[in-house]
């Protein structure tokens, strides 16, 4: 049987007070050992309640609750507005019924960070900070972070983190201190450092996370939609699928990046226990309109300069439409000889495309590749590259509506294979530039 929305937050409300009662009588499931709860929050909250439900919530804030959960606990966030900076450094759940996290301006604590300057701290200016494993967020409306919506991050000192579900949020109007990207923002990895853009915080980042999912969300008017990235460790086997992406206005949909240096060693191989954005599977989303104020592909995949890579990836099954740049965009920048990034095996299969690289009908001159070169047309998927070898699979895909279905290029440095695809109201299905 399918439940409506509504109706299974109800259910999980019933679930969880019978938890909590169950935790007051001494008889809560345990989990390794412990005997996990259930706090409650509410504006009316009084210190001292008997928190087993909404009416008799102990905790005023978002962040008292958390602070006093055990591991494996659940924090039920009830109706209201919560104008905090949430940080989550233990394993447990956070559910919101029609709760709304309003992000703060003042930072109730420090993140790891790496800028133009190096690894160091900054405050941590997402609406929600995870910086544990085993950390589930669902059910809220998350708005007006100065950084992140919700930001999951490793750490220099800790590595990756893993096992992060964020699902069934609307995350919308994040990344204040990012839109548009300056190299002023208080975020420091939003600055732009060589062939680095100023990738920063968007709506979802995932920062070093891995066997993780973001799932089922609704991410609108943030500087960019969903950011996976390397600073931290790995960003591997993740699953992106079932959000509804657009109208993020200065940056991509999905943003894959390598920024991490140490992803390759000196002779070009993985280093996948490092550093690297692969294996993730981007999938069953719906992506459009991304960018427009900005620059920003409804997918990319991309590397931030040598020994960074982003490989064997995924993008299957997805709706992507009516985005700045191409509807998957995978760049590759032209390095000296000698030096190395990765950025093969990414695979394109069963989407949807409709016009897509819209820059280039509003103003032109098109997506510019590496100063010199340009695709002056909409595009669905283009793939460049201007001296690292690329391989990429493209199969199965149904194109409609542009000039170019697939762009490839430049130098014959893009190996395609292209089997299955449908062009419906497409110029050139194929292009390889010279």
């Amino acid at each position: 049987m399918k439940f409506s929305r509504g109706t299974r937050r109800l259910l999980a409300a019933f679930a969880l007070l019978a938890v909590g009662l169950l935790a007051q009588s001494g008889v809560a499931a345990a989990h390794g050992g412990s005997s996990p709860g259930t706090l409650f929050v509410s504006p009316a909250a009084k210190a001292g309640a008997a928190d087993v439900s909404c009416d008799t919530a102990a905790y005023s804030t978002i962040q008292s609750a958390v602070d006093a959960a055990s591991a494996w606990s659940t924090v039920m966030v009830c109706a209201g507005t919560y104008t905090e900076d949430v940080i989550v450094s233990t394993p447990l759940t956070l559910v919101g019924s029609d709760a709304v996290i309003n992000g703060s301006t003042t930072a109730n604590g420090m993140c790891d960070q790496l800028g133009p300057s190096g690894p160091g701290s900054a405050p941590c200016l997402a609406a929600v900070t995870i910086k544990s494993s085993h950390v589930k967020i669902e059910d809220f409306t998350v708005q007006g972070a100065t950084g992140e919506g919700i930001l999951a991050t490793g750490s220099l000192k800790g590595g990756a983190i893993g096992d992060v579900r964020i699902e069934h949020n609307r995350v919308v109007g994040n990344n204040l201190g990012g839109i548009p990207p300056s190299p002023n923002s208080p975020y420091p990895q939003c600055a732009a450092s060589g062939q680095i853009p100023g990738d920063c915080g968007e709506g979802i980042h995932l920062m070093g996370v891995y066997n993780s999912k973001v799932a089922d969300n609704y991410v609108s008017g943030n500087e960019g939609g969903v950011l996976l990235t390397d600073e931290f460790g790995p960003t591997h086997n993740n699953l992106i699928k079932g959000n509804t992406i657009t109208k993020n206005a200065f940056d991509c949909g999905v943003t894959a990046p390598g920024h991490n240096p140490f992803a390759l060693d000196s002779n070009g191989n993985p280093q996948p226990a490092v550093a690297g954005v692969y294996d993730n599977v981007i999938r069953d989303n719906r992506i459009t309109d991304n960018g427009l104020q900005g620059e920003g592909a409804g997918v990319l995949f991309a590397n931030a300069g040598p020994g960074t890579a982003s490989y064997d990836n995924r993008v299957v099954g997805n709706f992507i439409s009516g985005n700045e740049l191409s509807g998957v965009t995978m760049h590759a920048h032209t390095l000296a000889p000698g030096q190395f990034e990765d950025l093969n095996g990414n695979q394109i299969v069963r989407n949807v495309f409709g016009p897509n690289n819209l820059g280039s009908a509003a103003a032109g001159p098109g997506d510019s590749l590496d100063g010199s070169v340009t695709d002056p047309f909409t595009t669905g998927v283009l793939v460049f590259s201007g001296t690292v070898p690329v391989q990429v699979k493209i199969v199965r895909n149904h194109f409609f509506g542009d000039h170019y279905g697939v762009w490839l290029g430049v130098g014959q440095h893009v190996t395609a294979s292209i089997r299955g695809n449908s062009f419906d109201s497409i110029g050139t299905p194929v292009f390889t530039s010279p």
